[in-house]
This record gives C-alpha cells, sequence and structure tokens, in this order.
C-alpha cells in the first residue's frame, strides 16, 4: 500500500511538473487604483495561476493572500485618487455633465498612466533585461501608454475592458461605430433614439473621437516614449501607441446582451460580463444567522469599495438609518467605520467588509441598495436581486438607467434622500407582490442563460493568444482604412469628380476650337 501511495505521488508531481512546463509566463496590467476593478481583475489572476501559468502583475494593490506561480510589481506609492478626486464632494452633487465625465476619464487616465510609469518600483522593472513575457494582459481603462510593455517584451496583448465598450474598441478591430443606432458609451440611450438623441450622439462622439485622436493619444504616445526612451536606443524607432491599439488581438469587455444596446461586433470583441462571479460561499455564522432568520427579507446596502458609505454627511446616514429602523425587512449595511455608528437599529447589521456576491446569493436577499458600479450590477442580476440606484459618477447613471428600462430596478439620486423619498422607494420595491422581483428573477435567468462562463470564455482566448503569438485573423484589414475609405467615399466621389473634369476639359477643348475658327 505504502508502494502504491508513493507512486501514485510520483505521478502527480510528473503531471504537475508538466503542466507548469506547458504554462505560460504573463504579464498583467493593472496601472489604474480603483479597488472595485483590481477586485475583479484579481480572480482573472486566480484563475490563470491555477493552471499553472506564470503572472506578473504591476498594480497598486497587494494581492492579499499567498498565491503560487504569482509575482507583484507595486506602484508604490500608489496614485492618490482619493485626494485628486474626493468622495465628500459626490456625495454634495453627483456628476451629471456628460462632457465633464469625458474628461474626467481622459485626465484621470493621463494621470495614472503617468504616477505609475514613473513609480520607482516600475523604472526598474522596465530597466531589466532579463524577462521574458508570453502574453500581456492590461485592463483597457485609459492608461494606452503602458501597451509599450508588449513591444518591450515582443508579446501579443489581450486586454480587459472593466467598464464596458467604447467607440474605439470598434476601431481597434476594424469596425465604425454606427451612431445612428450605437449611443456613446457615457450616454444612457437604446438603439431606438430620436433625432434629437442622435444628434446629441453624434456631438459627443465625435468629441470624444476627435480629442481622443489629437489631444489625448498623442499625450499618451509621448508619455510612452518618454518613459522607454532607453528602449528606443537598443532597437531603434518605438511604435506610436495608436499602433499598439492596432495590435491588440482580443479585448474582452465586461459587458451583456440585455443590459447594453445592440451593436455590431467582430470576432475579437468578447462579452465577459459576469466573469467575476464565483459561486457563492457561506457566510459568516453570524451574518448568516441574521439573515436565515429574516421572516420578511434582508436589505443589502453598499456603496462599494469607492464611494464609501462612512464619509457621507452625517445627517444623510442618520436619515437612512432612520428608515432602515422602521422596516420589517433586516439590513446589512456595508459600513467601512462602525466607531461612527450609535444608536443601530435592532434589524440592522453593520459590516466594515461584506461578502457582496455571497449575501445577494442567499434565498432572504429581496433588495440590494446600490451605488450603481458596473460589478454590483452585474452581480444583482446574476442572482435576479431588485435594486434601488443611487447613482454619483462614471457610467453609474447609465447602468441605473438601463436597469429601469430593463424593469427590476428604481432609481434617486442621494442628495434628495428624505426620510419620506428613500422610505417610499424602498416601501416600493419590496412589496409582497412586488414587479421588481419577478422581473430580476427574469432578468437572473436571461443573464446566466450561456453557451460557455465567462471565466472559462476569458481564459481561453488568453491562453489562444499566447499559444499562436496574437491573433491577427480576428480583426478586419480595414484597421488600416481611415475613414473616407472606410464609407467608400472615394469610390463614390471619384466617378462623378472624373465626369466633371471630362467635361470640363470637353468644354474647354470646344472653347478654344471656336476661338481658331
Amino acid at each position: 500500500m505504502r508502494t502504491g501511495v508513493i507512486i501514485k505521488g510520483a505521478l502527480l508531481l510528473f503531471c504537475a511538473s508538466f503542466a507548469i512546463a506547458d504554462g505560460y509566463k504573463i504579464l498583467f496590467l493593472v496601472p489604474f487604483p480603483g479597488p472595485s476593478h483590481w477586485l475583479m481583475l484579481k480572480h482573472f489572476i486566480r484563475e490563470l495561476t491555477d493552471r499553472q501559468h506564470e503572472v506578473t502583475c504591476i498594480t497598486s494593490f497587494k494581492f492579499g493572500e499567498p498565491l503560487p506561480n504569482y509575482t507583484e510589481v507595486l506602484i508604490d506609492p500608489p496614485y492618490p485618487i482619493r485626494e485628486t478626486f474626493p468622495v465628500e464632494g459626490l456625495f454634495a452633487s453627483s456628476q451629471t455633465d456628460d462632457f465633464d465625465k469625458l474628461h474626467m476619464y481622459w485626465e484621470m487616465g493621463m494621470n495614472t498612466s503617468r504616477h505609475g510609469l514613473e513609480t520607482e518600483n516600475v523604472r526598474r522593472f522596465i530597466a531589466r533585461s532579463d524577462l521574458h513575457f508570453d502574453l500581456v494582459v492590461a485592463e483597457q481603462f485609459f492608461q494606452e501608454s503602458w501597451l509599450m510593455f508588449a513591444h518591450k517584451f515582443s508579446a501579443p496583448i489581450v486586454s480587459i475592458s472593466t467598464y464596458g465598450y467604447s467607440d474605439f474598441f470598434d476601431r481597434i478591430m476594424g469596425l465604425q461605430t454606427p451612431w445612428s443606432f450605437v449611443p456613446h458609451m457615457i450616454l444612457s440611450y437604446e438603439d431606438d433614439m430620436d433625432f434629437g438623441e442622435r444628434s446629441y450622439n453624434a456631438l459627443i462622439s465625435l468629441v470624444d473621437y476627435f480629442y481622443r485622436t489629437y489631444v489625448y493619444l498623442p499625450a499618451q504616445d509621448d508619455l510612452a516614449k518618454e518613459t522607454f526612451t532607453a528602449l528606443a536606443s537598443e532597437r531603434g524607432p518605438l511604435p506610436s501607441v495608436q499602433e499598439l491599439e492596432q495590435s491588440i488581438a482580443v479585448i474582452l469587455v465586461n459587458s451583456h446582451p440585455i443590459l447594453n444596446a445592440p451593436r455590431p461586433t467582430i470576432r475579437g470583441l468578447v462579452d465577459i460580463a459576469g466573469a467575476h462571479i464565483r459561486p457563492p460561499k457561506p457566510l459568516p455564522d453570524e451574518l448568516r444567522q441574521f439573515m436565515d432568520n429574516a421572516p420578511h427579507g434582508v436589505i443589502y446596502f453598499s456603496l462599494g469599495a469607492y464611494m464609501q458609505s462612512a464619509v457621507m454627511p452625517i445627517e444623510k446616514r442618520n436619515t437612512i438609518l432612520k428608515v432602515f429602523g422602521k422596516l420589517r425587512q433586516r439590513v446589512v449595511w456595508k459600513f467601512e467605520d462602525d466607531t461612527k455608528m450609535t444608536d443601530i437599529p435592532a434589524n440592522v447589521m453593520i459590516r466594515k467588509w461584506a461578502p457582496q456576491n455571497d449575501i445577494l446569493a442567499h434565498n432572504n436577499t429581496i433588495l440590494f441598495i446600490s451605488h450603481g458600479g458596473q460589478f454590483g450590477t452585474f452581480e444583482a442580476m446574476h442572482h435576479g436581486v431588485p435594486t434601488l440606484f443611487l447613482p454619483f459618477f462614471g457610467d453609474q447613471n447609465r447602468n441605473a438607467d438601463r436597469a429601469i428600462r430593463m424593469g427590476f430596478a428604481r432609481k434617486m439620486l442621494f442628495v434628495n434622500i428624505t426620510e419620506q423619498s428613500f422610505g417610499d422607494n424602498i416601501a416600493a420595491m419590496v412589496d409582497g407582490s412586488s414587479q421588481y422581483f419577478r422581473r430580476a428573477k427574469e432578468i437572473s435567468r436571461l443573464f446566466t442563460d450561456r453557451i460557455v462562463e465567462p471565466m472559462e470564455e476569458s481564459i481561453f482566448w488568453m491562453e489562444y493568444v499566447a499559444r499562436h503569438g496574437g491573433a491577427a485573423h480576428l480583426k478586419s484589414k480595414a484597421v488600416e482604412l481611415n475613414w473616407f475609405q472606410y464609407y467608400m467615399l472615394d469610390v463614390f466621389l471619384l466617378p462623378p469628380l472624373l465626369i466633371w473634369f471630362v467635361y470640363r476639359m470637353s468644354k474647354k477643348n470646344r472653347y478654344r476650337g471656336r476661338r481658331r475658327r
């Protein structure tokens, strides 16, 4: 028996050694310091390392637990995002201007890109010449200068968009976005826009296109060439950021057809909404008992990893607590500093951290009160939980508006919260015959009805691109056409111009002939 155990162990080690040998060396780039983005992306890192790939990640966040086959290069100190984009101001006035949102993305993209590339740890990593990578996986969130890492290591690129689609994804793959029925990524429109909406959509899309093309990307290009000067000395002229973008093999997009307006697509654009959602785990004992013993259901309240409840104005906090105290339902509130809380009602449980996915998966959860982040919205859809949105900035209003049209959500602005308005919205959604609850369950069935699990599909494409050293065949050669050629204006305009030219020349010759006579 002992001999059998030894042989079995030897076989396992033998197989493991082959698995490691077959694994790829992957550089994972997460320069944006958003905590919710990291919470999603670390699921991909875990999955890759579980499959014996060696992952090196440049990030502002420690993984938080030992992970085999994993190396961190920390952006230290991290970009001071809370100082430059303070939460307190958003509680006072939610961001609603669309052009402000665009400017926020551009400004934050440049600032966080530069900050990360200038930190000592990253500079030392760039200076190393002893590394090899089979694949670069980069978050697609306005840090285009970081794509130069792919050129340094001669590796193909897969990018992950944590926020959904942008028009320039289409251009990267050889498509032109039809603005007549595809709304810009910051807008809440559907694919049946009226004349006014189409006009506004075209305006904001044009502003985005021209600023990005002629101001933002050149600035990212300058940053990349400034950072990788030594690489240019070794190999000659560096590719532009635009060229690096066009070399991206696959873009994994945090999107799902039932929440996003239909749009043209191509093989290299892959929807992966819900890839971060794992099977629910058992809840901690105290939380489990609190939720299990809730005859009228449980409401879960969280403003996410960035918009923390602990820094909201005291008067709003007290108003919310009063409303919760009057409910028959129990409430779990993710509140990051419980020392600020006094006189907590018996039906309310405060937690500094809460396992959101596991709470939403609980049978007694009947309402999610959320800021409207993309990840929490997808978790609510996955588990079939009606949602009351309190949107603040970025894509949150868009997510809320789309969920409302889907029929499983309501929305109110944080600044408008009173005991009456907040209480009325909750009452409308937790009513025993609530249409929101029924619709949420229908959405869950649609959201989870897939041919393949999104994480499986994500890892497949990463391994596919690494295995083949790229995937140029997944995109159209139209990526090399300018818009004039793409829409065949050269073809349509050339015959009339030739006819006009021939006509003018013949007319001129006739005139000359008459003069000679």
